[in-house]
């Protein structure tokens, strides 16, 4: 005899309603004995599901108000990234292993921009791969709210921008949904027309000079003109001067003159491999307004470098010995007795190879600059450091010419390229 699927009471074929419980019953339909067993399964059933949906949403990414899951960040830069994965000594498979650590997630990138396209997809600006910018590019799309950044920008600029790495290749890295933060070098003014071949930079008080700063530089020259030391506005990269005489060594500056030194002549005093010569030469102290020459000093004396100073390296020349025993100490002797407050010399200045400025947390020094995976010899490029990780944060090579030399001083970079000099806000 079926029963009530709500207290169990039996009743009989055909009834409407329960006798005791006075539940309606389904017409037509015999209730089953097992019904009350199917309920409890039913309920149980719910439960169960109820329960996995809450474990489901507790451990799905917590959306912001914007309505879209945060992307995980990826701290690396562009030249660590690039160093990693374009190890030559990596396979395929290897190389595509390390891309998954990274695929979809956001980084903040720092480049050289070479062009902004217009394609279906969106803006897309192209950058330099900063180990081996001739051979892979950076492609960062962005979105038209973007537009008005790009048009900012020209070829060469240094740009940190954010982006989701989203694909990479022999070819291309790419990265989408970016967005432009900022320059990182603000411009302040470049001059194309500075010759600025085998020479250094040498800063002083609302200026700059730009001269040989060793005695090859100033002598072996040809077949471009003889070099002649120039004066450049530190504020407007305005040229102010160049000087009268060529082949000469810019030697110092201070508050009141700009120093250069002309070899006059030079005789070996003993056998030629023994370190003593007799010398004559100029020191002219030329006006840092005007150029012209102030004052000048006539300098002949022998020196014997091996028992007077012990300075110069293995294999020495008689460059060496004029960079080290006439410019280092006997012209730099004059000048510091002869000189004005403020003497700076550039023979202190280390070569580009080992010069390094620290300015609000970052180490800025020369690093190698690439052609096709290929160190170019005499390109040097400017890197960025974090002074308390040792990572690169950014590399630029300043265009196609490289850099030949930088100085850092109150928070202003000024370089120089076989193209020009320049001057940058850091």
């Amino acid at each position: 005899m079926p029963t009530c699927p709500i207290c169990g009471t039996k009743v009989s074929e055909g009834a409407g309603f329960c006798p005791k419980c006075l539940r309606r019953l389904m017409t037509g339909q015999a209730t089953k004995g097992k019904s009350k067993k199917k309920l409890v399964g039913i309920i149980v059933a719910c439960v169960i599901a109820i329960s996995v949906v809450i474990v489901i949403t507790t451990h799905l990414p917590k959306v912001p108000s914007g309505g879209v899951a945060e992307l995980e960040y990826v701290a690396v830069s562009a030249y660590d990234f690039a160093k990693e994965l374009f190890d030559p000594e990596l396979t395929s498979l290897q190389r595509e292993d390390l891309w998954q650590n990274y695929e979809g997630k956001q980084a903040q990138w720092t480049n050289e921009l070479k062009y902004v396209s217009i394609k279906e997809e969106g803006l897309i600006a192209y950058f330099l791969n900063p180990l081996d910018w001739a051979r892979t590019e950076v492609e960062a799309v962005f979105d038209e709210s973007q537009m008005s950044s790009l048009l900012q920008l020209k070829e060469g600029d240094l740009v940190t921008y954010t982006g989701v790495l989203a694909r990479f290749g022999g070819t291309e890295i790419r990265l989408t949904d970016c967005t432009i933060v900022s320059l990182p070098l603000v411009p302040l003014w470049w001059n194309d027309d500075i010759d600025t071949h085998s020479k250094r930079i040498l800063v002083g008080d609302e200026m700059l000079c730009l001269g040989p700063s060793t005695y090859d530089d100033a002598t072996e020259y040809r077949p471009r003109l003889p070099p002649q030391i120039t004066a450049i506005n530190g504020t407007t990269g305005e040229l102010l001067w160049e000087g009268e005489k060529t082949e000469s060594i810019l030697v110092g500056i201070d508050s009141h003159y700009v120093y250069a030194w002309h070899l006059a002549n030079i005789v070996p005093m003993r056998e030629p491999d023994y370190p003593w010569y007799w010398f004559a030469s100029n020191i002219t102290a030329l006006d840092k307004v005007s150029g012209q020459i102030s004052w000048s000093s006539f300098l002949s004396e022998g020196v014997d470098c091996l028992s007077q100073y012990d300075c110069l390296p293995d294999g020495w020349s008689q460059s060496d010995f004029v960079n080290c025993c006439v410019l280092g100490e006997s012209v730099k002797e004059e000048m510091t007795n002869k000189g004005e407050p403020g003497l700076t010399f550039l023979i202190d200045k280390p070569l580009l190879s080992e010069l390094n400025y620290e300015h609000q947390g970052v180490i800025y020094e020369s690093g190698s600059s690439s052609y096709g995976g290929v160190l170019v010899e005499g390109r040097r490029a400017l890197q960025a450091i974090d002074q308390e990780t040792g990572g690169v944060l950014w590399t630029a090579t300043f265009g196609y010419a490289g850099m030949t030399d930088f100085s850092i001083v109150d928070g202003i970079l000024y370089v120089s390229t076989d193209e020009g000099v320049g001057a940058f806000k850091l």
